[in-house]
C-alpha cells in the first residue's frame, strides 16, 4: 500500500506520544549479556591491547544495536513474520555475546559469523518494512550495502593475524559509522518520545553493568569492612553518573519534536547514534575498573586498571559534555571540569589505596551535582535556570 500524504500525516501524530514497548525491552536483553562480555573480555587482558580490542567489539555491538534501535524507531509495528525475524536476530545476538571474550582468538569465526548473522536479519526487516514507504525506500536501500561491507569484513578479519585482524575490525566500524554520514538521512523518521526513552535504556543496561561487576569484585571480600566501604562508595559514584545523564534540561524530547524532520534526524544520529556510545564506552571500562578496585581496595590500583577506573569515568562525563552541547547548544562547565578532574586521578590511583582513590571520585561527583542544584536545572522556555523540587519521575 502507497503511503499517502493523509496516512504518513495519521503515523507520524502517533509517533509524537510513542513509547517504548515489551518487545524492544525483551529484544534488549540480549545486549545486556553482550555488555557485560565485553567487559569479560577486557578484564581478561587489562592491557592496551585489551582496551583496543574492547573498544572495537564494544563499538561492533553499539552499531548493531542502533540499527534495530532506528528500525524499531521507524516502523510502530512488528507483524508475526518480523517478530520471528528479531528473536532470530535475539538468538544470533547471544551466540555472538557468548563468543565475545574470544572474538579475537578461537571463537573469532563463531563470533564474525553470528555477528554477520544478525545485521542480515536487520537488512531483512529493513526491507519489509519499507516496502510501500516511497520516501524511505531509496535511502533504506543505498544504505544496505554498507551495512552488510562492514559486517562481512569481520568474517574476513577471523581469518587474519594480529594486528591485520584489528586493523580490518577498525576499517570493517569506520564504514558502519560513516554510512550515515555519506548516504545520508533524507527519509529516516524519528519518533521523538521513543527515540529519547530507548537510549535512555541503552544506558541504564550499562549502568547495570557497572553494579553488577562491583558485587563480583566484592563476592570474596565482604567480610572485611573495607570492601563494605568501597560498594557503598562506587554505588554513590554510579548514582551520580545516572543523575549527570537522567536529572538535567528536562526538555530532550520537546528539543526533538520543535526540530523539522530532516533535522531532526540528523539531530538524532548525531546525539545519540554517535555521542552517547562515549557514554556506554565510559560505562563498560569504569566497570572494569572498578571491580578491581573493591577486589583489592586496599592496595593501589595496577597502572592500568587505574586507567579504567579514572578514565572511564572521565570518558563518561566528557561523553555527557559532548552530548549536551549537540543535544542542548550548551557548554556544560560541570560535565568538563568533572572529566578533568577525573582523568587528573589516573596517576594518583596507582599510588593510594583503591577505597581512597575510589573516595576521591565521590568527591568529584558530589561537587559535580551540588554545582547542577546549586545553578539549579536549565529552562529552556523560561532561558533561566528553574529552582524547585527535584521528581522521582523528571524526563529528560
Amino acid at each position: 500500500m502507497t503511503d499517502t500524504p493523509p496516512r504518513r500525516r495519521r503515523r507520524e501524530r502517533r509517533d509524537e506520544d510513542r513509547s517504548v514497548g515489551v518487545l524492544e525491552l525483551f529484544f534488549d536483553l540480549v545486549y545486556v549479556y553482550a555488555m557485560s562480555q565485553v567487559t569479560t573480555l577486557v578484564l581478561q587482558e587489562v592491557s592496551w591491547t585489551g582496551f583496543g580490542r574492547g573498544v572495537l567489539v564494544l563499538g561492533a555491538v553499539w552499531w548493531a544495536w542502533e540499527n534495530y534501535a532506528w528500525l524499531t524507531n521507524t516502523f510502530e509495528r512488528a507483524d508475526v513474520p518480523a517478530r520471528i525475524l528479531i528473536f532470530l536476530a535475539m538468538a544470533a545476538m547471544l551466540i555472538a555475546a557468548t563468543a565475545l571474550p574470544a572474538a579475537f582468538a578461537e571463537m573469532a569465526l563463531a563470533f564474525a559469523i553470528a555477528y554477520f548473522v544478525v545485521r542480515v536479519l536487520h537488512v531483512a526487516l529493513l526491507v519489509r518494512a519499507v516496502r510501500g514507504d516511497e520516501k524511505l525506500h531509496s535511502a533504506a536501500w543505498g544504505l544496505t550495502p554498507l551495512l552488510l561491507l562492514g559486517s562481512g569484513l569481520i568474517i574476513v578479519a577471523a581469518f587474519l593475524p594480529s594486528p591485520y585482524r584489528e586493523l580490518l575490525w577498525l576499517f570493517s566500524g569506520l564504514i558502519d559509522f560513516s554510512g550515515p554520514l555519506i548516504r545520508g538521512l533524507r527519509g529516516w523518521r524519528v519518533a521523538p518520545g521513543y527515540f529519547v526513552e530507548r537510549h535512555g535504556n541503552i544506558v541504564i543496561i550499562a549502568l547495570g553493568e557497572v553494579i553488577v561487576r562491583m558485587g563480583e569484585g566484592a563476592a570474596t571480600g565482604l567480610h572485611r569492612p573495607l570492601t563494605a566501604l568501597a560498594v557503598t562508595v562506587a554505588v554513590l559514584i554510579a548514582a551520580g553518573m545516572w543523575w549527570a545523564y537522567f536529572e538535567p534540561v528536562p526538555h530532550a524530547v520537546e528539543r526533538l519534536r520543535r526540530t523539522d524532520p530532516v533535522r531532526r534526524a540528523h539531530h538524532a544520529r548525531d546525539a545519540y547514534s554517535y555521542l552517547h556510545l562515549p557514554l556506554i564506552t565510559g560505562s563498560v571500562f569504569f566497570a572494569v575498573g572498578v571491580h578491581e578496585a573493591i577486589a583489592h581496595p586496599g592496595e593501589p590500583l595496577a597502572p592500568l586498571s587505574g586507567v579504567t577506573l579514572a578514565g572511564g569515568l572521565a570518558l563518561f562525563y566528557f561523553g555527557e559534555l559532548a552530548y549536551r552541547w549537540r543535544d542542548h547548544h550548551r557548554l556544560m562547565v560541570d560535565r568538563l571540569v568533572a572529566g578533568a578532574a577525573a582523568a587528573a586521578m589516573i596517576p594518583i590511583a596507582a599510588r593510594v589505596p583503591a577505597v581512597a582513590t575510589l573516595g576521591a571520585l565521590l568527591l568529584i561527583g558530589a561537587v559535580r551535582v551540588a554545582w547542577e542544584i546549586r545553578s539549579g536545572i536549565f529552562s529552556e522556555r523560561a532561558g533561566r535556570p528553574v529552582r524547585g523540587r527535584l521528581s522521582w519521575t523528571r524526563s529528560r
